[in-house]
């Protein structure tokens, strides 16, 4: 096993444990159900994603061309969107990346030059994945490097609770029952609950599954089975990191006036629990849920664009595998490893409002058809295979989150307006 924990620490990223943390220290255990629901919503529609590429009645190897079969411009549009996606979400990454970096380097007493200091990061970040990347066993170092960083990240804040000396049990359940916090109304942190939960489930990356499971050779409906527990194996550690984060907060900060906006205060966090070497093993576990994230998803998002592209240029399916195109390792190289660099400049714009306003966009053009596209191919036998069609309970589980998502896209379209007016102001 091992796509599934690629994948789940792909989706780990600073912002995900930042979330964690401020929900911890704002509502304590309250919304805890929020991150149990969000993952659970990912699972069902990852898994849908993988019993497509395993089961469909075409044999297509792809979930591109099953999307092509609803609509042809379907993969020119999602080749598209994804070379947008993914240079704004490889900056981000990069620049948390060089940061951490940056932070453990200045913990030893080396000091950085204020200018180029976070670019010099930047490029060992940059050399790292170029020589993960490099070779043809690829895939096998993303998945060592997902089950190191797990470990790592796991293992310090489970010590960083062993310090703390105490969880208070009957919140935490309290928490897992859908409880809601009364200080802010609980119409908002509900709306909230369910934009994560509709975002989540169907976001962009989960697409990246079946790229990641092309590179185990799981290809037919025998390997249904294994991808299902590889998912379950994949998806348990994030919710674990998640969860460790949420937990270290609610008893840390919790009721002490200290709020979090940055990694920065993920750093205090953990210096009230630790003590002096908190900060370091908080930019440790950081730098390692980055870079689990950096080259693994260059390497699917990659895959993802010159799948669409050869689709929408009329290749059959299958007729080239993505990194047989010429073109695929310089595209890989230069748009997602070596372009982010720019982020890491003293010139480089602000990444913030890049991100947000990027990922928005991105967020809210392509949730509509993954969810919808996905629900369609996995329900009709006109696509799936007839032992492998949904059975009534996962056609309703993936049309609830399809409901979910697209309320959670007037929330994201909604708060996109807002920004933009305000900058117009």
């Amino acid at each position: 096993m091992g796509p599934g924990l690629v994948l789940a620490m792909a989706f780990l990223g600073t912002g995900d444990l930042v979330s964690s943390t401020v929900s911890g220290a704002n509502y304590g255990y309250a919304l805890m159900w929020t991150l149990v629901l969000a993952l659970t919503a990912r699972y069902f529609m990852i898994s849908a994603i993988a019993k497509y590429k395993l089961a469909n009645r075409f044999e297509d190897s792809s979930l591109m061309a099953g999307y092509q079969r609803l609509w042809k411009g379907f993969p020119a549009f999602f080749a598209i969107l994804m070379l947008i996606y993914g240079l704004i979400i490889q900056m981000s990454f990069m620049r948390a990346c060089a940061v951490a970096l940056a932070h453990l380097v200045e913990s030893t007493g080396v000091p950085l030059p204020d200018d180029i200091g976070l670019s010099l990061m930047g490029l060992i970040v940059m050399v790292l994945s170029l020589v993960m990347l490099s070779g043809h066993n690829a895939f096998r170092w993303l998945e060592r490097l997902a089950r190191v960083a797990s470990v790592v990240i796991i293992g310090s804040f489970v010590y960083a609770l062993f310090r703390i000396g105490h969880i208070d049990f009957p919140a935490l359940l309290s928490g897992l029952t859908f409880a809601v916090p009364q200080d802010n109304g609980p119409f908002d942190a509900l709306f909230i609950a369910v934009a994560t939960i509709g975002t989540i489930g169907g976001s962009a990356i989960n697409l990246l599954y079946p790229y990641f499971m092309d590179d185990r050779g799981w290809n037919r409906p025998a390997h249904r089975k294994i991808q299902r527990l590889d998912l379950i194996g994949g998806m348990l550690p994030l919710l674990i990191i998640n969860a460790l984060f949420w937990i270290v907060a609610a008893e840390t900060l919790r009721g002490t006036g200290v709020t979090v906006s940055s990694e920065s205060d993920l750093a205090t966090m953990m210096q009230m629990a630790v003590g002096e070497w908190g900060p370091t093993l908080l930019w440790i576990s950081l730098f390692m849920a980055a870079f689990t994230s950096f080259p693994a998803q260059a390497h699917g998002l990659a895959k993802l664009m010159f799948n669409g592209l050869h689709l929408a240029i009329g290749k059959k399916d299958g007729e080239m595998r993505p990194e047989q195109d010429p073109r695929y390792r310089p595209t890989l190289i230069g748009l997602f490893i070596v372009a982010p660099l720019f982020i890491t400049l003293p010139f480089a714009p602000n990444l913030v409002y890049l991100s947000v306003f990027g990922t928005s966009v991105v967020t809210a053009t392509v949730l509509p058809p993954i969810l919808i596209g996905i629900l369609i191919l996995t329900t009709s036998k006109r696509f799936m295979l007839d032992d492998y069609a949904n059975k009534w309970w996962e056609t309703l589980i993936l049309s609830i989150i399809s409901v979910i998502g697209l309320w959670s896209l007037y929330a994201i379209l909604t708060n996109l307006v807002d920004a933009i007016q305000r900058v117009a102001s």
